[in-house]
């Protein structure tokens, strides 16, 4: 008479629900360390917190995230993709009329530094600031975006100390609206953006 097969056997012959590929786990790990920052401040995000929050094993966000500090630096690369990403929505599509033009670039970065924000970013931008100020080393990829956006503006035809106005006007401006430093709104906020818009227009002259 043949046997029942065991539970373990059993178990075996199941099958496995399809793991989530590592890239998803470890943005959900960083959307819901977001959103803990935007809803309770920083002070409250922890490898547990984060855990509970995306509904994971605290050894399934160590495995992504050894640490802290590294969930943190995992958030601030999130926040400047986000950017990264908002410039490119400005740029004109690539053999598009415009797409060589000098100074497209610096129109798209200006557009991009300007577009309203979405509900919570600048609670979590002004958060994750605060966190990286605190430990030098989490700075350092703000640092490198920052001269990569200063080179790219200036290869894009804009004389260099032109390109350095124009950059520290708008990230000037995002960090007003980060930490609510009378940032300009409305019919000002639009004239500061045509006056930035002008400035990024002028290329191809020597400093």
């Amino acid at each position: 008479m043949p046997t029942a097969p065991s539970s373990r056997t059993a178990a075996a012959s199941r099958p496995r629900a399809p793991r989530r590929p590592a890239a998803e786990t470890r943005a959900a790990i960083i959307g819901a360390a977001e959103r803990i920052v935007v809803r309770d401040g920083v002070a409250h995000l922890t490898l547990e917190s984060a855990a509970a929050e995306a509904g994971l094993s605290k050894g399934g966000v160590l495995y992504h995230f050894p640490s802290r500090d590294a969930l943190v630096a995992g958030m601030v690369a999130a926040m400047l993709t986000r950017f990264e990403q908002e410039i490119a929505e400005h740029q004109p599509a690539p053999g598009s009329p415009g797409a060589d033009a000098p100074g497209s670039y610096a129109r798209a970065y200006v557009a991009a530094s300007l577009a309203p924000t979405a509900p919570g970013e600048e609670r979590l931008g002004a958060a994750l600031l605060a966190a990286a100020a605190a430990e030098p080393t989490l700075l350092e990829p703000i640092q490198e975006a920052a001269a990569s956006w200063q080179a790219r503006l200036e290869a894009d035809g804009l004389a260099p100390d032109r390109a350095t106005a124009l950059r520290m006007a708008c990230d000037g401006l995002w960090l007003c609206d980060l930490f609510g430093l009378a940032s300009p709104t409305g019919a000002r906020r639009a004239a500061v953006g045509r006056f930035l818009a002008d400035l990024a227009a002028t290329v191809t002259e020597a400093s």
